[in-house]
Formats: C-alpha cells, sequence, structure tokens
C-alpha cells in the first residue's frame, strides 16, 4: 500500500494542470467533453485572452429536451505563480434560443474566473459568473438558467496535453475530459 501512495503522490507533481471544463482562468487553449453532457473548445486570442464557446443538453435541465450555450471571452488580470485571476464576459441562452420567461433569445454573462495551483498537477477552479437583465418589449427578463460558464471543480493532468476534471458547472458537468492543444 505504501509504494501505491508513493506511486501516486509521485504522479500528482510531475507536471502542471493548466487546462479545465470550465473557461480557464489560466488562458488555455483546449477542447473539453463533459458529462453533462457538453463539448466546449477555447482559444487564445494573445497570451492574456481567450474566446470559448460551449454547448451543452444537462440532464437537469431535460436531456435533449433543453440544454444551454455561451460564446465567452475571458481577459486575465492577475497571474501570480500559482494563482490566477481572469474577468468574463459572454452572451449564453438555450439551444432553442429562448428562455423560461419565452421572450429573450440569449442572456448576458459575466464574471470572474479563478485557478489556484495546489501541486503541480492538480488545479482548483472556481467561476462565479451571473447572468445580467436584458430589456426587451419594456421590462428586464433574466436568462433562467445557471450560467454554463459558472461552477467549481480540480483538474488532474494525466498527461502535459490530457487533464481529467471533477466538479460541477452551468453545464451540468461533473467529470470532464480537456485535449489541451
Amino acid at each position: 500500500m505504501k509504494k501505491i501512495l508513493t506511486g501516486l503522490f509521485t504522479i500528482l507533481i510531475a507536471t502542471p494542470s493548466y487546462a479545465s471544463s470550465l473557461p480557464d482562468a489560466d488562458i488555455t487553449q483546449k477542447i473539453g467533453i463533459g458529462t453533462g453532457p457538453s463539448v466546449s473548445l477555447d482559444f487564445k486570442l494573445n497570451p492574456k485572452t481567450s474566446l470559448g464557446l460551449s454547448i451543452g443538453s444537462p440532464f437537469y435541465r431535460g436531456f435533449l429536451l433543453s440544454g444551454a450555450y455561451d460564446v465567452r471571452l475571458l481577459h486575465k488580470f492577475v497571474d501570480q505563480n500559482k494563482f490566477a485571476l481572469s474577468g468574463l464576459i459572454g452572451v449564453a441562452g438555450d439551444q432553442a434560443f429562448t428562455t423560461n420567461l419565452g421572450s429573450s433569445p440569449f442572456g448576458v454573462e459575466a464574471g470572474i474566473a479563478i485557478s489556484y495551483q495546489f501541486i503541480p498537477k492538480l488545479t482548483g477552479r472556481l467561476n462565479v459568473v451571473g447572468t445580467l437583465p436584458i430589456l426587451r418589449n419594456g421590462a428586464f427578463n433574466y436568462f433562467s438558467y445557471v450560467a454554463p460558464s459558472s461552477g467549481i471543480e480540480l483538474g488532474y493532468k494525466f498527461t502535459p496535453n490530457i487533464e481529467g476534471t471533477i466538479g460541477g458547472n452551468g453545464q451540468g458537468d461533473v467529470l470532464g475530459l480537456n485535449i489541451i492543444f
């Protein structure tokens, strides 16, 4: 048992972790697949800015009956060794381009993305993202679901290009797999 634990600890500290099924405060290029189910794509515009999108049909919203999408822009404001903080703004909605309110085809999402590297292969992430009201027909309407870019997770890097995640996000993902490019 001691050899197994030593081996696992050695694997855990071998290389840094950078990606996420969530939009990543570290600004990473990746393709993500989650158990929500969902798919995401993020790519760098420059070292401090990324553009991404995701689409999913979370079980908690009624699998294949309703889902969510988002298109988001992240910009890194703080990058201090193991800690990163980015601002996020984007457009979010459901796959039918409606909300439960039936009057807004999209909502605006905004918030922050935080990541902290506990050990070289294990990174924690917290995205605090909300939706902003849309003025339509003289009244403010809110995107009625959890913002797809919000959530909390732990990411473990198996190889330099493959990371597994566990946590929860607005796309309903509990487990995720990321391919970093």
